[in-house]
């Protein structure tokens, strides 16, 4: 009986592992898609590629976080009316939500949070600003503080900063203060497999747009 035990619990840990490394593999194909992608038809492809796996692995929070990270570069597109951003932000949003349900307290799912919540804000900032910049800033500062070496989070209060007007407290001198942090962070940062590392060149990009 005791073998028969052992023999069980052997098979149950290799077919977890087999399982492990067939989401690894997909997670990893997924990113390098979204690294790649370089058009409106890329990035669609990218999230809808994410959210297949998000839908087939649902206590995956990592599955969440990049079908909710993808979205937001489809909705970058701005040949698309509000109303459709705004349901493509919408739908980040509930992605991003299962992924803080699946891994609470985690740095990086409310510095995502944080992206989207402004993004969503970008749609209508006259209607929105006053009331959802805040929420953004909100979400950003407890990744911050989370997870202080995090570069994401700080990438996203630069990037906040860089795109409020001076008058409001932003600006892109308080931007590229950040956002050096965040590059020296981004330089540093050690890759692990598929652990979120997105940012550098988006770091990069508004730093230099900053001078």
């Amino acid at each position: 009986m005791k073998k028969i035990i052992i023999t069980l619990v052997l098979a149950f840990a290799l077919v977890n592992a087999f399982s492990q490394d067939k989401f690894t593999s997909a997670i990893l194909k997924g990113i390098a898609m979204m690294d790649s992608a370089k058009n409106a038809a890329s990035n669609l492809e990218s999230a809808n590629y994410f959210e297949r796996i998000a839908n087939a692995e649902p206590a995956q929070w990592l599955a969440q976080y990049y079908a909710g990270l993808t979205l937001i570069y489809v909705a970058y597109d701005e040949s698309k009316d509000a109303e459709t951003r705004d349901m493509i932000y919408d739908k980040a949003i509930a992605f991003a939500d299962k992924a803080d349900k699946l891994k609470p307290g985690n740095s990086d799912v409310y510095a995502l949070k944080g992206y989207i919540t402004f993004m969503k804000m970008a749609v209508a900032p006259q209607a929105r600003a006053m009331s959802m910049i805040p929420v953004s800033n909100a979400q950003i500062e407890k990744a911050i503080a989370l997870d202080p070496e995090n570069p994401r989070a700080l990438l996203m209060k630069g990037q906040n900063l860089f795109y409020t007007p001076e008058a409001f407290g932003g600006g892109k001198a308080k931007a590229a203060e950040v956002l050096k942090q965040a590059a020296i962070k981004f330089a540093s940062q050690k890759t692990t497999g598929i652990e979120p590392s997105w940012g550098q060149r988006r770091c990069n990009s508004l730093l230099e747009q900053s001078k």
